[in-house]
């Protein structure tokens, strides 16, 4: 699923129907944003529980975590644990019809 971000907000990245439901609440007929890229490689993730991003391999994520629910039912990664994802510099505009 690509994701994206709005390029007023750069915090958080959604899907396209986000910004096309967005779009038709706020009666805009466009909006920018930008791709968001998945960053790999960095001692960070981002938690569904918490909404929050976490530093892995610590207390905030792990087996010390209260919600702590490895994907496999063992051990390991979080279920909870995700990618977290930065804006590319290119801008797409997606459009609706009025």
């Amino acid at each position: 699923m690509k994701l994206y971000f709005d390029i007023h907000n750069e915090e958080r990245c959604y899907p396209k129907d986000h910004f096309i439901q967005e779009m038709k609440d706020n009666f805009i007929t466009e909006m920018q944003v930008h791709p968001a890229k998945m960053v790999t490689g960095e001692d960070f993730a981002f938690c569904t529980e918490f909404d929050d991003c976490v530093e892995v391999r610590t207390g905030d994520c792990g087996k010390f975590c209260e919600s702590y629910s490895p994907r496999n039912g063992k051990n390991g990664r979080c279920k909870f644990s995700h990618n977290c994802y930065e804006p590319t510099d290119e801008i797409i505009t997606f459009k609706i019809k009025p």
